[in-house]
């Protein structure tokens, strides 16, 4: 098991946000948290990368390869973000930096953990893995001369370059049109057969249908329906997520 999720408890302020979350994960599985806006979903991520802001409270275990994350220093946290758990955000624009090419972010990504080896062909072996065919020209461009799509597989080349054991994604494909979509999708389906793990983070269940091993549905901070794809399509058992279902 790579990842284990025991009775986790998330406070902002007064506000309690995740309620008694227990979930696990294994190798090369792609497990999907599904909910509508303000559930929850992208709070679980931030818990698991500890990036929760300083008035947040958490609760519980977040167990990842054996090693408790909750209370873990931010000194032990660096060495496991991006090289063993990495983040792929909803919005690239937000997460790029408009002053360096994208060739220095993507490299930034590897030096930050690895001394040796040619960064430069590193970076541009993460750019074409990510399905970028010109990565030369991409890595010389800055993000303002990229599409949303060119921008979500740069962020996709940044989280996978040190090959790490999770990747986290937070509604990667909202902005992007259905071409686009497909292409990001089939990314996180590679990512699966290379054995890492994705944990999924969306509200839309045709995304869920492409790519999903398991299925979590997230309702008011709590998880009301899980199970494997199929079940979830074939035989939904709670309201919420019949209802959702029904939305696609």
């Amino acid at each position: 098991m790579l990842l284990e999720i025991k009775g986790l408890n998330l406070w902002y302020g007064d506000r309690h946000v995740l309620k008694d979350i227990n979930l696990t994960l294994d190798r090369g599985e792609v497990l999907c948290i599904v909910g509508e806006s303000g559930s929850g979903k992208t709070s679980i991520l931030y818990s698991i990368l500890g990036l929760l802001p300083e008035m947040a409270r958490l609760e519980g275990s977040i167990r990842f390869m054996g090693k408790e994350l909750v209370g873990l220093a931010e000194r032990e946290y660096r060495r496991l973000r991006g090289r063993h758990i990495s983040m792929v955000f909803q919005e690239p624009s937000v997460y790029l930096d408009p002053l360096f090419k994208i060739g220095v972010q993507v490299e930034e990504a590897y030096k930050a953990h690895f001394r040796e080896g040619d960064a430069k062909s590193k970076a541009l072996e993460a750019l074409r893995r990510a399905g970028i065919q010109e990565a030369e020209r991409i890595y010389q461009s800055y993000p303002h001369h990229l599409s949303g799509g060119l921008k979500q597989r740069v962020c996709i080349a940044i989280a996978t370059i040190c090959d790490p054991e999770l990747v986290l994604a937070d509604e990667p494909t909202t902005a992007l049109d259905v071409s686009l979509q497909s292409l990001i999708l089939q990314l996180f389906r590679d990512m699966k057969k290379e054995n890492r793990s994705v944990i999924l983070v969306t509200h839309d269940f045709g995304v869920v249908a492409e790519v999903a091993d398991r299925v979590i549905v997230l309702k008011d901070g709590c998880i009301v329906e899980e199970g494997d794809v199929y079940e979830i399509f074939d035989k939904p058992k709670h309201p919420y997520t019949q209802e959702l279902i029904r939305a696609i």
